[in-house]
């Protein structure tokens, strides 16, 4: 199978599975792994999911300006023990072109939040911007925030990255608190949350450029 195939194929899953936590939000409002610890169920919505795909008020289109806009977040049933949260948004399908430009084939990170207080219950849109009372790290851009899904517009020539991109928003529930200054990047993240993960969730989109 060809890589565009393939990469139509992953869509086409993701879609799938995007509609399928729809339907499951309106049922249960539970969208979620299995949780790492427990047996509880974690429930996570997010309003960047519209009709199986992406909300364009929350992205930009190639050759667009960059979407800075967060998108509204729901959550309940946390596993006893949480007192932080964490957010991860990447884009593992830009690994091809990140490494073209030198990063390693690593996934491009949309948005990287730590320490959000998980009694508020979810996010509001726009949280991202102002001063949030949570800590913020870099995106693929190298800025602290939020920047929305964007398949790129200027790729090497030798680079074919899928035409449709599967994007992953994954909630962490942690036992303590990641204590992160704002800045940090994915690594930094994931380093400060070894042996606090009590659960996840993980929610996938799709995007096309």
């Amino acid at each position: 199978m060809s890589r565009f195939l393939r990469a139509l194929a992953l869509a086409a899953g993701a879609a799938l599975f995007a509609a399928q936590s729809v339907a499951a939000q309106d049922a249960a409002f539970t969208v979620s792994s299995p949780a790492v610890a427990g047996d509880s169920q974690i429930g996570f919505h997010s309003g960047l999911l519209s009709s199986g795909r992406i909300d364009p008020a929350y992205a930009a289109k190639d050759g667009a300006p960059a979407n800075l806009t967060s998108p509204p977040l729901v959550w309940k049933n946390l596993p006893a023990g949480t007192v932080a949260l964490a957010l991860v948004l990447d884009d593992p399908d830009a690994a091809a072109v990140m490494e073209a430009y030198g990063r390693k084939g690593l996934p491009f990170v949309h948005w990287l939040a730590a320490d959000i207080d998980p009694a508020s219950g979810g996010l509001p849109a726009n949280a991202s911007v102002g001063n949030p009372t949570f800590a913020q790290g870099k995106n693929g851009a190298g800025q602290v925030g939020y920047r929305g899904p964007q398949p790129p517009s200027a790729i090497p020539k030798n680079v074919k990255p899928p035409l449709i991109h599967v994007y992953r928003l994954t909630l962490y529930a942690l036992s303590e608190p990641a204590g992160l200054p704002n800045g940090f990047n994915l690594e930094e993240l994931k380093a400060a949350m070894n042996g606090k993960v009590l659960g996840e969730a993980q929610l996938l989109f799709s995007y096309s450029n």
